[in-house]
């Protein structure tokens, strides 16, 4: 593995981790649909970490479990955007410019999707090299759309 592409990976991990993480900093205030949100997030982080392990080698790639993480996983990238509503309760970290600047945020969804997508494909093709570059391109993207629409932690 490169070293850009190790650190794309390395990334990746961590950039999607943060998608329902519990940082330490305050916690905003979050509504019912905010906390709807997160738990979506949440549930796509036990597949997305189990390929992290793969890809990055610290795990024996198996092409099956990958392919079945990578399906999994592109299944439940779909769900938190059902509860993209602003929360009047509360939107976490989920910051205004998601309501302020709609199509910049449905453009940042359509790349992500797009990216989960690709990783999918790549994982049913079993070949590790195109995986571990789609892996790197989630990660990116989910990098991106908190860097414009996420309160950082």
């Amino acid at each position: 593995m490169t070293l850009r592409t190790l650190l794309a990976v390395t990334a990746a991990t961590l950039t999607l981790a943060a998608c329902g993480g519990n940082g330490s900093t305050a916690a905003q205030d979050k509504g019912p649909i905010s906390e709807n949100r997160t738990t979506a997030f949440k549930s796509m982080m036990p597949e997305f970490s189990a390929m992290g392990k793969m890809v990055k080698g610290e795990e024996t790639y198996n092409v099956e479990k990958f392919k079945a993480a990578a399906a999994v996983f592109a299944e439940n990238a779909q769900k938190p955007f059902e509860h993209f509503q602003n929360d009047t309760a509360g939107n976490g970290d989920a910051l205004p410019a998601i309501w302020d600047k709609p199509a910049e945020f449905e453009a940042e969804r359509t790349k992500f999707l797009n990216a989960v997508n690709e990783l999918n494909n790549a994982a049913q093709t079993g070949s590790l090299d195109n995986i571990k570059a789609a892996y790197g391109e989630v990660g990116a993207s989910c990098k991106a759309c908190h860097d414009s629409f996420r309160r950082p932690k």
